[in-house]
């Protein structure tokens, strides 16, 4: 399992979210696998995928069945959004 290192392969969204997390001293896991499928993100019970592209429908009905609640934010969306979703989760600036 791979966690919180950055790859040359992330995307800048993802680095984007990855530095947002940290800013924010979120505990979290990047590229971590979860029933033999990789999310780009696990933060608490959400395992976050960051893309722009269509979502794996089998993929998330694994990650529900795990007991993780799947959410996908579009590549476009990162910032202020993002950024007051987590202080509204975990009540930090």
């Amino acid at each position: 399992m791979r966690y919180n290192v950055l790859s040359r392969n992330s995307t800048k969204a993802e680095r984007k979210f990855y530095e947002l997390l940290k800013a924010s001293k979120i505990p979290f896991r990047h590229r971590w696998l979860i029933g033999g499928r990789e999310v780009d993100f696990l933060v608490g019970k959400y395992a976050i995928e960051i893309d722009s592209h269509a979502q794996d429908v089998e993929k998330n009905k694994m990650l529900v069945r795990e007991g993780y609640v799947p959410l996908h934010i579009k590549s476009g969306d990162i910032g202020d959004y993002l950024k007051l979703w987590l202080i509204n989760l975990y009540g930090r600036n």
